[in-house]
């Protein structure tokens, strides 16, 4: 525990630094044929049944959700963002943007954005104009992309399932946005139908945001966009997120000294094909492990409580860390789940390194004033708040103007050039 301490502490100073992304360059044709598939004035009656068939097909949509209805559907807003599909605005009462003034427009849209946000969904979502309608005073108020189409069923007007699915695989294209209601149970179907045999004709339905990323488009506030056709840049899923890092130029990335001490002392693993994954977010279960291999414990500790978590099972490898950082008192579980698998955050982080300082006398106790410094101090969970105000007042973990960002994860190289410095005190 000698060792543990001395570690602990050098991991108060190396955690004070903010770390840079690195963006690779990408390949340019992952040879997918995407399409965004939308649907607008929902939720209705029929929208639970058209998220189970998206489901068991796993195609991801975008729904531009109108607040006279979404707001007696709070449920299934949450269930849209749960289930990985992009929620989105289409105004609170479906007026024609144009007639309206400034004010007028924003309060359109925020009215619907508040929403979106208490759903857990993006903020600020992207917007689609009713109507398709948007003039120069409302791309000025627009604080988001605005969403067109390129495919127009007519299943308002037509109410017929073959009908709607017949116009959606007839106008359908490589990088095309299509629009639906799914408010309409014909529309349902329809496209449900014409999802199955665009699927089969080897077709890959992502969520608008998804669809313009992959070619190569930044959104951008108050530009409107009809489509996202293959010019040059197709990139696979894999390829936009931030996790991924072209392999092929390791030794270029920022934290690549730090990675490679790190995986050659075994405090991090390789991935699938020795691969490094510097950008891939570290899980509490991982760091549990790194930091314990750091400090000397070994695969072999039983803890003499015995392992009082229903998710971490005896046969992982990271068991014994975890049993270990728990025994420690420095990272726990809750309701006998140690969440192994989940994200780690900075207000985690800065919980593990408070309990440190506290139990060993190193600080005493904060009155908590430090946190009002935080704008976003109201998105710190409350088991963390002391833990954050701590840090904050020694001066050892903290945020920036903005900022303390307690949800925020850290990457495998951010961890590893954590302990690098902790290898060099």
């Amino acid at each position: 525990m000698k060792h543990l301490c001395k570690a602990l502490c050098c991991l108060l100073a190396a955690i004070l630094f903010v770390l840079p992304l690195h963006v690779s360059a990408r390949a340019a044709d992952s040879g997918a044929k995407l399409l965004a598939i939308t649907y607008d004035d929902g939720p209705g009656p029929y929208t639970d049944y058209l998220l189970d068939e998206l489901a068991a097909r796993g195609v991801k949509a975008t729904f531009f959700v109108a607040g006279y209805n979404a707001a007696a559907y709070p449920e299934t807003l949450k269930r849209i963002v749960d289930e990985g599909h992009q929620l989105a605005n289409h105004t609170y009462n479906h007026s024609n943007l144009n007639t309206l003034s400034s004010a007028s427009i924003t309060t359109e849209i925020n009215s619907v954005q508040s929403l979106i946000t208490a759903a857990g969904g993006g903020d600020p979502a992207y917007i689609r104009p009713p109507y398709g309608n948007a003039n120069t005073t409302v791309k000025a108020a627009a604080p988001a992309p605005l969403i067109y189409w390129s495919v127009d069923p007519e299943d308002w007007k037509y109410r017929n399932r073959d009908t709607v699915c017949r116009n959606i695989v007839n106008g359908s294209y490589d990088g095309a946005i299509i629009l639906v209601h799914d408010i309409h149970k014909t529309s349902v179907y329809g496209s449900l139908d014409a999802i199955d045999e665009l699927l089969d004709a080897g077709y890959e339905f992502v969520t608008v945001e998804e669809l313009l990323l992959r070619r190569g488009v930044t959104p951008e506030a108050g530009v409107m966009y009809y489509d996202a056709k293959n010019r040059g840049v197709n990139l696979s899923a894999e390829q936009i997120s931030p996790e991924y890092y072209d392999e092929s130029k390791l030794t270029e990335h920022w934290g690549y000294d730090a990675m490679r001490l790190c995986l050659e002392q075994g405090y991090l693993q390789y991935g699938k094909d020795g691969a490094w994954l510097p950008n891939h977010y570290v899980t509490r279960g991982e760091f549990a492990m790194a930091l314990g291999k750091f400090c000397g414990v070994f695969s072999s500790y039983h803890s003499p409580l015995g392992n009082p978590f229903s998710d971490v099972d005896a046969g992982d490898e990271r068991a014994p860390y975890i049993l270990w950082i728990n025994d420690s008192g420095l990272m726990c579980g809750y309701d006998g789940h140690f969440r192994p698998d989940d994200r780690i955050t900075r207000e985690e982080i800065a919980t593990v390194l408070a309990r440190y300082l506290l139990t060993t006398g190193r600080v005493a106790q904060t009155d908590g004033t430090s946190l009002a410094l935080y704008r976003d101090r109201r998105f710190i969970s409350d088991w963390a708040r002391e833990g954050v105000a701590t840090c904050t007042d020694c001066g050892i973990l903290q945020g920036g103007a903005t900022g303390f960002f307690p949800k925020d994860n850290l990457t495998r190289a951010q961890a590893a050039t954590i302990l690098q410095r902790l290898s060099q005190y």
